[in-house]
């Protein structure tokens, strides 16, 4: 069973081609500390190998005031506000998708034919939703390279909450862990 947990929300990736955590992968390989984060290439959370020319590479964010610690909660609502207003945050997103590609292209892997690179930020209220449309724009302008190249149809970028999420793709449902 492949179940993996990323922010306090629980992924059933069963029904995956392949699944892996993305900083596992890399504390794996000979000479990396398993307890080290990368930051050489820093990555997304979770490749999902959804089809033959088809992968998921997803980001996990939540705001949920359920999964903070109640000392930090009157933070969550401005610490998302101002990650969603940010270019800077749109920028580390864009790292993350770039940091990925580059270590896949090391280790010799070929890109997938289409990339689905998914930001999946759970709010701190459902109402705080409405900025995650304007937020994907935002890396995708920063990600995509002119029209005119014609690999740039093969990544798509969005950003999703987590029951857009299980909307999308019910295959590999998301839900937050439960706390004792």
């Amino acid at each position: 069973m492949s179940v993996f947990v990323e922010s306090d929300l629980e992924f059933d990736l069963t029904k995956a081609r392949n699944a892996f955590n993305y900083e596992a992968l890399l504390s794996g390989l000979p000479g990396a500390s398993p307890a080290a984060r990368n930051t050489f290439w820093p990555g997304i959370d979770f490749c999902i190998e959804d089809a033959p020319d088809e992968t998921i590479w997803l980001e996990v964010k939540s705001w949920n005031p359920a999964s903070i610690p109640p000392k930090d909660r009157g933070g969550s609502w401005r610490s998302f506000q101002s990650k969603m207003k940010s270019a800077a945050f749109a920028k580390e997103m864009r790292g993350k998708f770039l940091g990925t590609s580059s270590f896949f292209a090391w280790d010799g892997r070929a890109m997938p034919p289409v990339v689905r690179f998914i930001l999946l930020f759970e709010p701190p209220r459902s109402i705080d939703a409405a900025l995650l449309l304007t937020f994907g724009q935002k890396v995708k302008q920063q990600l995509m390279p002119p029209k005119t190249l014609a690999w740039r149809s093969r990544i798509e970028v969005s950003a999703l909450t987590l029951a857009e999420w299980n909307q999308r793709f019910p295959d590999y449902p998301a839900r937050p862990v439960p706390h004792a």
